[in-house]
């Protein structure tokens, strides 16, 4: 009887219209990544490279093997960080909770920096694995910090605990920077973009965000009873332990794969989320395939942005993520204290 009300309750909102919405500005977004960059090209050259890929030509060369894997790139990122964060929101029932705010980059880049002390040159399914490790590491430490038996995760202190282990490990990777001469190996990774993206790259991140992304859709009920109360979903058969540690192991792997291919930026999972509950709802199997879907071109515009702003250079994706995203913050900040 419960659950039935619940499902009733959650009922998404205007789903097929927000839907086309966002399919508009993903076809936007797509035209204009391909036509426009430091070079721009025409109409009839896009539809000649598109219609023969693999024709060799200069316009294939910049088209195929440059633009398009950083669309693909932006894409599977936006929708990993997205998806990362409104499962940490349903997790932990905190509607500011991020992988940025609560220390899983902040780990990951530690991680990283230590790695390129010890090997100047990593491959890159070692990146990939050294910052799972270091984005597990802060996972632990802060949820553990954060959680207390029987009464869950307390909101305040899981945004302090994320925000001290953040700075300290921030702390560290600057001093380890320091002490080794990382600057050059690192300033790319720690600004943020996708100017070195490419398929070998998208070869190895791909899977695990892909499959990261259909886990997260699978158990995105469990998900929506978990985000309730403790209580309730205990009450309804849910082993809640063990969910919200698949679930974080989902988030983890998310994570740091995205910012193994794409550097430490935040905001992405905050604001989505937020902006798709406005009109979904909160039932989760409808919440997680827009959050994706508007995670992904918000990541395509973002990326656009950047090479576009000042054509020839690469704006850092994080400042542009963060003019957006401050303000949005500030605001979700302020309508909670309205509700």
């Amino acid at each position: 009887m419960l659950m039935t009300s619940v499902t009733q309750e959650n009922k998404p909102k205007n789903f097929w219209l927000v839907f086309f919405i966002i399919l508009l500005f993903f076809f936007g977004g797509l035209y204009c990544s391909l036509k426009f960059g430091a070079v721009s090209y025409s109409n009839q050259a896009l539809i000649k490279v598109l219609r023969h890929p693999f024709t060799s030509s200069a316009v294939q060369d910049v088209l195929i093997d440059v633009r398009v894997p950083r669309i693909v790139g932006a894409l599977l990122v936006g929708a990993a960080m997205a998806i990362a964060g409104s499962i940490m929101q349903g997790v932990t029932r905190n509607p500011i909770a991020d992988p940025g705010l609560l220390g899983i980059n902040a780990g990951a880049g530690l991680a990283l920096v230590i790695g390129y002390a010890f090997f100047r040159h990593l491959h890159y399914s070692l990146i990939l694995l050294i910052c799972l490790l270091g984005a597990g590491l802060a996972a632990v430490l802060v949820f553990s910090l954060s959680y207390t038996p029987r009464k869950g995760y307390n909101q305040l202190r899981l945004i302090l605990a994320g925000a001290m282990i953040s700075t300290l490990f921030n702390a560290f990777g600057q001093a380890v920077t320091i002490y080794f001469n990382l600057s050059t190996a690192i300033v790319g990774w720690q600004a943020g973009g996708l100017v070195a993206t490419n398929w070998s790259m998208i070869s190895i991140i791909a899977p695990f965000i892909i499959i990261g992304l259909i886990l997260a859709q699978v158990f995105s009920h469990q998900l929506t009873v978990l985000s309730l109360n403790e209580t309730v979903a205990k009450s309804l058969g849910q082993r809640t332990f063990l969910m919200t540690l698949f679930l974080l192991g989902i988030v983890l792997v998310l994570s740091a794969s995205a910012v193994a291919l794409v550097g430490s930026i935040a905001f992405v999972g905050l604001i989505i989320p937020h902006f798709i509950r406005m009109f979904i709802g909160r039932n989760y199997r409808y919440l997680l395939p827009l959050t994706a879907f508007l995670g992904a071109v918000f990541m395509l515009w973002v990326d656009f942005v950047c090479r576009t702003i000042n054509p020839g250079y690469e704006a850092p994706l994080s400042a542009v993520i963060s003019i957006i995203g401050l303000p949005c913050f500030l605001w979700l900040i302020r309508r909670g204290q309205h509700l």
